[in-house]
């Protein structure tokens, strides 16, 4: 507050005179009226003294200018003058404007306290000089200064660093709001982004609002987050307001390095043993820089090769795998080819010779030290021409698995092409040494002609020399091998298929004889050395775990292999009614009329149990 006590204003009876501080100024009042209204003579005796002057130093543009006054009459007679106060904004050279004004009537001796108010329509912000006057015409003294705030005033600054970021990572949208007013003031600011590119901001696509208080001067920084995960790839306005200023920016989101598959290779043709070549082109369609791991599998041989491949945006490479085929029998294989992003397929197809074997010849009964002579028709069904090593094998060790033992002869074939291997061997008695054959004893074995793709078995009963027909079709010892149709004892078959009698076989062995003497006749073409029990098609055919001898429980193996193994069981004998194990779906057709696949879960579970009691 501007506070003037040692200085006066004195207002006398000589027209024009302004005395301050001592000194007389002519103030140019022509005739203020004190007696009557528009006379020009001042009361003679009466002199005013403006005692204290107190005005603020600052005020706010919406608060009023108020001036107060301390009057004092020090003169005889009583004096009525107006006392007005004038502003002049400093810079500004029109005349000082008079924006307040009182009449003021003072007996002799008598002193008042005179406020002068200055509105607000009549200031603005900057500096103003104001003076006070007494009497319309008298020239101003000054008498201080008075500056009027700038109200807060809000400027917005967008400080976003980065408006380009890949799509998944999140952008930060920031804004610098100062208050370059002269005092406090708040203000609400708010960032959104249009997310839907249609123009427009509604309140789902605000990302942050918050209101700040802001002191002359200060500045506070803003910050929103967008996560662009949604957001797909292009140009996004964001806009940052408040309620009288707004200012907009450019978001870019960019499409991730995204490696595609472009396309792939051809059909790969090699043969087994040599590499394939799979090769691919593949693409960044994205915009930035990205490295992936390209990744070449099989399922069906459950392989996998990699590599890692950096690209630039939008470029283009051409990749390549190897892939060994050493272990890869003849066949087509589907390889995909892919990336993170994308895949295509290359089929691979490995080229070889394939050896099948059928049409197996050989004895059905051996006689030790007789020449035996074993055949087969060997084709190569592959592709390319090529040499095997064609063994003939024998079960020597009783696992109904023959075994090789040096009997081979190496063959080469061009595809489509057939010959028949021939095998002479001379098996020996058990205790001789003189033979490249281990020595057999008299029992039945497994026996063969093995390719490395294919092979052929069959049985045969090794008998002693002495056991031969004579050309009357007696034998020496009356032992007997019996067929088409005819019915062996259980001795004979025991003799046959074992070399002994069938009271020195084992009760396993005797059960499973039991079992062929009771399904007879044989099969047309079949004697007794070549039927094979139950346990020895599930061991020899697929793979039961289950030695020669053991306890053999047909039921325990999977339900599937049960019904295989009956049906080739079966096949050895004549069929009769009643004689035989029906399938499943054979007992689904004689009851129900359908195959057991179309029967409801119920009907399902009863076929089963029927299944199972023909066993008992």
């Amino acid at each position: 507050m501007l506070s003037i006590d040692h200085g006066k204003l004195l207002v006398g009876c000589v027209v024009g005179l302004l005395v301050l501080g001592g000194a007389t100024l002519g103030l140019g009042i022509g005739g203020f009226a004190t007696e009557q209204a528009g006379s020009n003579v001042t009361d003679s005796g009466a002199e005013l003294e403006i005692g204290t002057v107190n005005a603020p130093t600052e005020v706010r543009p919406d608060e009023p200018l108020q001036v107060q006054l301390r009057i004092t009459n020090t003169g005889k007679r009583t004096a009525t003058k107006q006392v007005a106060l004038r502003l002049n904004r400093n810079g500004d050279t029109q005349a000082q404007e008079t924006v307040g004004a009182k009449q003021v009537e003072l007996s002799a001796t008598e002193s008042t306290n005179v406020t002068l108010i200055a509105g607000a329509d009549h200031i603005r912000s900057g500096e103003y000089t104001f003076a006070v006057a007494v009497g319309e015409s008298s020239s101003p003294e000054t008498t201080g200064n008075v500056r009027v705030l700038t109200p807060p005033t809000f400027s917005l600054d967008d400080t976003t660093e980065n408006a380009t970021v890949v799509r998944g990572t999140n952008s930060m949208i920031s804004a610098n709001l100062t208050n370059v007013g002269a005092y406090r003031g708040v203000r609400t600011v708010e960032i959104a982004v249009d997310s839907d590119r249609n123009g427009q901001y509604p309140d789902n696509e605000t990302l942050h609002e918050s209101t700040l208080s802001l002191a002359g001067g200060q500045s506070q920084e803003v910050t929103a987050t967008v996560n662009t995960t949604n957001l797909e790839p292009g140009q996004y306005q964001y806009s940052i307001a408040t309620a009288n200023t707004t200012t907009n920016g450019t978001l870019r989101v960019q499409q991730p390095a995204t490696i595609q598959v472009v396309n792939t290779s051809h059909r790969v043709t090699v043969t087994n043993g040599e590499p394939a070549n799979v090769s691919g082109v593949i693409r960044n369609v994205g915009d930035v820089n990205g490295t992936d791991t390209v990744t070449l599998w099989s399922n069906s041989t459950n392989t996998t090769y990699s590599r890692t491949v950096s690209l630039g945006a939008n470029e283009t490479k051409t990749v390549s795998v190897g892939v060994n085929t050493t272990n890869l029998s003849r066949g087509t294989y589907n390889y995909s080819l892919g990336t993170t992003d994308d895949r295509g397929t290359v089929p691979v197809r490995v080229q070889d010779t394939q050896f099948e074997v059928s049409e197996l010849k050989g004895p059905n009964v051996l006689y030790l030290r007789d020449t035996a002579v074993f055949s087969a028709e060997v084709t190569n069904t592959g592709d390319i021409n090529g040499t095997q090593t064609i063994q003939h094998r024998i079960d020597s060790d009783g696992d109904d698995r023959p075994e090789a033992y040096g009997v081979e002869r190496n063959i080469t074939l061009a595809p489509n092409e057939s010959t028949r291997v021939r095998f002479e061997v001379e098996y020996t008695l058990a205790d001789s040494t003189e033979y490249p054959v281990e020595p057999l004893r008299l029992q039945t074995y497994v026996y063969g002609i093995y390719s490395r793709d294919s092979r052929a078995t069959t049985a045969m009963s090794v008998k002693p020399p002495w056991v031969k027909y004579d050309d009357s079709g007696s034998s020496a010892g009356g032992s007997t091998t019996v067929s088409n149709g005819d019915r062996a004892s259980l001795d004979e078959i025991t003799q046959d298929k074992y070399g002994l009698y069938y009271d020195e076989v084992s009760s396993e062995t005797k059960r499973q004889v039991e079992e062929i003497h009771e399904r007879q006749p044989f099969a047309d073409g079949l004697v007794a050395a070549e039927v094979r029990t139950r346990e020895e098609i599930a061991r020899q055919d697929y793979g039961a775990d289950v030695k020669p001898g053991e306890n053999f429980d047909f039921t325990g193996l999977n339900i599937a292999v049960q019904q295989k193994v009956e049906a080739d069981f079966d096949a050895q004998f004549q069929t009769q009614s009643g004689d035989r194990i029906e399938s499943w779906d054979e007992l689904a057709r004689d009851t129900y009329g359908t195959s057991y696949d179309n029967l409801t879960s119920s009907r399902q579970a009863d076929i089963r149990t029927t299944y199972q009691d023909q066993f008992e």
